[in-house]
């Protein structure tokens, strides 16, 4: 591809070189550049990546997509440590400024248009365990610190159990904590997206109670072990309040159905190398059935 095999030039040759000779960019060399062939390029490579929608071959797409991701996010990540934070917040604006850093600006907005021209078309083909670049998590992060504040200044939500709060909002931490850096994959992102909204909904929904958010949070498979192990334990604390051992009974089939019937997103997971919550709380919920009938029979032979 023309313009990566030209900008990876720059970023990885021609500027380091201009900028150990002087941390001040020379101006021609910065208007040769961004007055250059570049957006032409740019052009080019968007006809390139077009061309693959026609392909028949998986393999030869996924190969041409992931190729693509692996060139774009180092470059986009390079030019963002050439500037300062106070830049990175102003990405969009180009003026020109003494020391030439408008032009790593520039280039970035090139390199992003192109990947985000990539995820738009070809997304189910890149490598979603690959870190997002520098600049996507910057406004993803603030995206989740407005949805933490929203969140846990919610009545609704402080009205919950202190340690469900925690959970569910333990990924959400992670993913603007300075480990977010390495914890933000293209996979991590979608479903911590996917969590906040489920969360922001929550809070917003005048009628939402606790058992909506456990829906909510079942309809995203959110298989935490932690959240996991809170839900049974949450579970086996209603049912150890119900006394009747038929009742009890019948509280476990009721519950067994509503998740059954609970819809879940396809293709979203919080690990999904691991048992669904829903198959997991099916499982516990089977066995606690059968144990609970048996001590039903069992009462009812001793009568």
């Amino acid at each position: 591809m023309q313009m990566l095999n030209h900008i990876a030039f720059l970023i990885n040759e021609e500027i380091p070189k201009q900028l150990r000779r002087s941390p001040v960019l020379n101006p021609r060399f910065v208007s040769q550049v961004m007055f250059g062939r570049f957006h032409k390029l740019e052009s080019l490579d968007r006809k390139f990546l077009t061309s693959l929608k026609n392909s028949t071959e998986e393999e030869t797409i996924r190969s041409a997509v992931k190729s693509c991701q692996y060139s774009i996010v180092p470059l986009m990540d390079k030019l963002i440590q050439w500037l300062p934070d106070n830049e990175v917040r102003r990405m969009d604006i180009l003026d020109p400024d003494d020391e030439g850093k408008h032009l790593f600006k520039f280039l970035h907005q090139l390199l992003y248009d192109l990947h985000l021209y990539l995820e738009k078309n070809f997304y189910r083909y890149m490598d979603d365990e690959y870190n997002v670049p520098a600049y996507s998590r910057h406004l993803f992060q603030g995206f989740i610190m407005e949805t933490l504040v929203t969140v846990k200044s919610s009545p609704r939500f402080r009205s919950l159990d202190s340690r469900l709060q925690r959970i569910v909002t333990a990924p959400l931490e992670l993913s603007v904590s300075t480990a977010g850096n390495d914890y933000l994959s293209y996979g991590n992102r979608d479903y911590v997206a996917a969590l906040a909204n489920q969360l922001l909904g929550f809070v917003k929904r005048g009628n939402d109670n606790v058992w909506r958010l456990y829906n909510r949070l079942q309809y995203i498979d959110f298989n935490s072990v932690d959240y996991v192990r809170y839900l049974i334990f949450r579970f086996r604390e209603e049912c150890a309040a119900i006394t009747n051992i038929r009742e009890k009974y019948l509280w476990l089939i009721a519950r067994r159905k509503k998740i059954a019937h609970q819809l879940v997103e396809e293709g979203t997971s919080f690990h999904n190398r691991q048992k669904s919550l829903k198959a997991v709380l099916d499982e516990w919920l089977k066995w606690e059935i059968y144990h609970t009938k048996r001590m039903l029979e069992l009462e009812t032979i001793g009568k």
